[in-house]
């Protein structure tokens, strides 16, 4: 610069002369050396003087425009350092407003945490009825609403990341833009270029971290989002867990109460039975008694009737005898042939009443079968009561007969009383016979006992056996609950492990696409460093050359002054010529300093280079090496994930195994339930036989009903005979009131029986009744519709047990009820808070948008420092790497300009 400057102070004019700038005078020479000093002596006196003076103007030249640039660089880089200050303090408040706003955002989260976990507050509690009332949810539209958060909580962290990536790639091409102008400029601007450089570089790294700040914030947010969906999402299996296990318990506490309700029932109809029983025998104890009464009544007839025969009527007596013993005794061998009979037809009916035989019947067939029975049973009864008449008429008919023969004979009277009161006391006597041979022939009873101790033992067993197959079914479902939640934690986990990867492929494609952009840049730098290496060993060339060419002219002026000085002043020659010594000997000094800086300047900007080129080969390196690890780690993950989908297999396998027992075990259930229906369907058999036989029971009361109306004909008879059967009349009397005693017993007993048989026919039609009209409604009401149903069916009428049972049923739906809102409420505070943090992502993607807005300003901020470099585009003219650098700041504005009209 200084060269340059001293040739346009003291230009030469094509090798022939030097004008000084004073302007005081001019020293020329033709190219034959024959001009000589003008002005004569003087001028060579005080030319020595002139060319100080030249020079000391020369430096103070120089001084001036050093100050003049200093003062331009001075203020120009107080007022680059005002902006940044401003502009950084504005940043301060910025970034500290939103570092506040993020503590609100934590504490907000914080609390609502603490506000889900006091979910059971009765304030909560009234506040979110009003929402239930509005809104109603499923567990599985809970899932669905889970499974769609997911994938827009997915959706939004992709988008996120993929403007993370513009942004930081905007910033990037930015700076790298920023760092070619710097290069270019990095040669002419040594003060000025070191505070822009600091300053730029100091914005560069605020903004890195900003951008750190924010997606580490963003990472944040997102990794809450998972965990309160995972929460939620386990919140919701664990109700639905206590769902189930509360419908268990109450399926369980509906057949507990349904089972002691049936035995209940059935230990209320074995005490009926066996009061009937019991009944039924004190009867036939009373009959055998009734009968062994009419025997002894009959010897004393014979006993005392024996002396008072006469001679007279003897053949009568004596043919009445014979007539009545035959006659006795055919009436017996025909009683005794219908005893056989009914013996035989009625020991075929507990033959047929068989389980056996009535297995593989309908109910229809049952039912059509027994009415035969009843049928046939009914016709030979009346066969038997048409013959007793018939016999019954016809020795009447004889009585009376004897009676109209002995009318001229007074005894003959008497007799004939005695006669009937002997044949009807046989036949009496035979009907009770028949009866309680009917009754010993008839083992229904212990029959009956004993298919029913049987049959309770074989429910018993099938229970026991149900329930074990339950218990192992229940044991069956909860391995498979288990094996599918390991399933569910499997997939869960390939999922995370899927995204993983998904997420190192995408860091691995980022790393490479650093390492892609840092070669170019690299190569961008290498070029432009041989570039500027090249300009500066040119410019280096050239000033040397210059230097060398003005050092021969200089010398060649000295030669040409001292040797004219010599010839004209040999005098004062030696000490001109020690001056013009010492001048070219500080001119050398001065150009060896000057090369010296220049080429230490050279030396420092190389070894920078050099220094620059080494640490972007080690960041490449350890790029280089982080993708190597990075492959590695990818690698043991495919292992890992390769391990898992065999563990699922695995699984798999063993779920379907699982699988395979539980149908086995359900078919083993099904075939127990046939079972237990075929149990059930023989017990109604053996309820309807007993029904049967208390008909049959019913019947043969009303025929001793018959047979007391008869033996109170025959009383009356009694009664007539006088002073002879005073004594068999008070005693037969005595019978008769205990006879009606009995009577009225059995009426009662037969009208509480009838009155409970009709109760239970009664309860029967309600249960029909009750079981379509519960038939309807089991869809929506299953266990409780069972628990009413039984309920209803099996109680005697006691209505206020079962108010008290509906009301209990009505607390535990309420109960049920609560519970479900309050599960509705903690989903919808889900939401809410859902909805809440969506928000929050859409408040983070506009400081994302602020961001965008910032690194707008920052170019805005660099349009105004051109202008204000461009305003002092006159002083800034003598550097060139300053007028490089606006050139390149113009181009880029034009360019980022001309960007967003595209």
């Amino acid at each position: 610069m200084g060269i340059t400057e001293v040739l346009e102070n003291g230009g030469v004019g094509n090798g022939n002369g030097i004008n000084s700038c004073g302007g005081n005078a001019y020293v020329g020479t033709s190219n034959s050396g024959s001009e000589r000093m003008v002005n004569g002596g003087s001028g060579s006196e005080n030319l020595g003087d002139e060319i100080l003076e030249d020079f000391d103007l020369y430096w103070e030249d120089i001084n001036d425009r050093m100050m003049v640039s200093r003062m331009v660089s001075n203020s120009v880089v107080k007022g680059i350092v005002s902006a940044v200050e401003q502009e950084a303090d504005e940043r301060m408040i910025s970034k500290e407003m939103e570092l506040a706003k993020l503590k609100e955002y934590l504490q907000f989260h914080d609390v609502g945490l603490s506000k889900t976990e006091s979910l059971g507050s009765p304030v909560l509690g009234d506040e979110l009825e009003g929402l239930n009332s509005q809104k109603h949810w499923n567990s599985s539209d809970v899932f669905l609403e889970h499974e769609k958060l997911r994938e827009i909580l997915d959706g939004l962290r992709n988008s996120g990341k993929d403007q993370f990536k513009k942004l930081k790639k905007g910033i990037d091409r930015v700076r790298g833009f920023s760092s070619f102008r710097r290069s270019g400029s990095c040669s002419e601007l040594v003060g000025l270029g070191g505070i822009l450089r600091e300053k730029e570089s100091e914005s560069w790294v605020h903004v890195d971290k900003t951008l750190k700040n924010l997606k580490m914030t963003m990472d944040a947010i997102f990794i809450r989002m998972d965990e309160m969906i995972q929460l939620s999402k386990t919140s919701m299996g664990q109700w639905q867990e206590e769902h189930l296990i509360e419908s268990e318990l109450d399926a369980v506490v509906m057949q507990s109460l349904i089972r002691g309700m049936q035995e209940c029932f059935e230990d209320k109809l074995w005490d009926q039975y066996r009061q009937s029983r019991d009944i039924r025998i004190e009867k036939l104890n009373e009959i055998s008694s009734l009968r062994n009464d009419i025997e002894i009544i009959l010897k004393s007839f014979s006993s005392t009737e024996t002396g008072r025969l006469t001679l007279h009527g003897s053949q009568d007596v004596d043919h009445f005898h014979r007539k009545m013993s035959s006659e006795h005794v055919a009436s017996s061998k025909s009683i005794w042939e219908e005893k056989g009979r009914l013996e035989d037809s009625k020991s075929d009916i507990p033959e047929k009443f068989e389980a056996a035989s009535l297995k593989h019947m309908s109910r229809e067939e049952m039912v059509d079968y027994f009415n035969n029975m009843m049928t046939k049973m009914k016709r030979e009864h009346e066969s038997i009561l048409e013959k007793k008449t018939d016999d019954y008429f016809a020795l009447r008919r004889e009585y009376l007969n004897l009676i109209g023969r002995g009318s001229v004979v007074p005894h003959k009277t008497d007799q004939g009383e005695f006669d009937f009161l002997r044949k009807k006391i046989p036949e009496v006597i035979l009907k009770l016979d028949d009866i309680l041979v009917k009754n010993k022939n008839c083992p229904e009873f212990t029959q009956k006992a004993e298919s029913l101790d049987n049959l309770k033992d074989r429910i018993d067993s099938l229970l026991s056996e149900n329930r074990q197959l339950n218990e192992l079914l229940r044991d069956k479902e909860n391995d498979m609950k288990c094996m599918l939640s390991e399933i569910s934690s499997a997939a869960e986990k390939s999922r995370q492990q899927s995204l993983a990867e998904a997420n190192m492929l995408k860091q691995i494609d980022d790393i490479n696409l650093v390492v892609e952009d840092l070669q170019i840049a690299a190569s961008v730098r290498e070029e432009v460093y041989t570039c500027f290496l090249r300009d500066l060993i040119r410019k280096k060339g050239r000033e040397a050359d210059e230097s060398s060419m003005e050092f021969h002219i200089m010398n060649g002026i000295y030669d040409i002054i001292l040797r004219e000085a010599y010839i004209n002043a040999e005098s004062t020659g030696r000490f001109e010529l020690e001056d013009s010594e010492l001048e070219c000997l500080i001119v050398q000094d001065l150009y060896g300093v000057i090369f010296g800086e220049g080429i230490k300047d050279a030396r420092d900007k190389l070894k920078e280079l050099y220094q620059d080129y080494l640490n972007e080969n080690e960041g490449r390196i350890f790029l280089e090496m982080k993708a190597i690890q990075r492959e590695y780690e990818l690698t043991l993950e495919v292992e890992e994930k390769e391990k898992l989908k065999q563990m699922i297999y695995q699984l798999e396998t063993s779920v379907d195994e699982k699988d395979k027992l539980a149908r086995d075990a359900s078919t083993a259930l099904a075939k127990e339930k046939e079972h237990f229906q075929l149990a059930t369907q023989e017990l109604n058999a053996v309820r309807e036989h007993a029904s049967r036989q208390q008909r049959l029971v019913s019947e043969n009361n009303i025929e001793l009903d018959a047979v007391k109306s008869q033996l109170a004909e025959a009383l009356e008879q009694i009664e007539v005979l006088k002073e002879m059967i005073h004594q068999l009349n008070q005693k037969l009397v005595e019978k008769v009131q205990e006879l009606k005693d009995a009577d009225d017993k059995t009426k009662m007993v037969l009208a509480v029986s009838e009155e409970r048989q009709n109760i239970l026919a009664l309860n029967e039609t309600k249960e029909i009744e009750q079981r379509k009209q519960m038939e309807t409604v089991i869809c929506t009401v299953h266990g409780l519709s069972k628990m009413l149903a039984d309920f209803e069916c099996r109680v005697n009428g006691s209505l206020e047990t079962n108010h008290a049972r509906l009301e209990h049923s009505s607390c535990q739906l309420n109960s049920l009820a609560k519970k479900t809102n309050s599960l509705r409420r903690t989903v919808l505070l889900y939401r809410q808070k859902l909805e809440k943090r969506c928000s929050d992502l859409q408040k983070a993607e506009a400081e994302v948008d602020l961001l965008g807005d910032e690194v707008d300003t920052l170019l805005r901020l660099l349009e105004k420092i051109y202008i204000a470099l461009d305003h002092y585009s006159p002083v800034l003219q003598h550097y060139p790497g300053i007028i490089e650098i606006l050139k390149l700041i113009r181009k880029e504005l034009r360019g980022d300009s001309a960007k967003p009209v595209k």
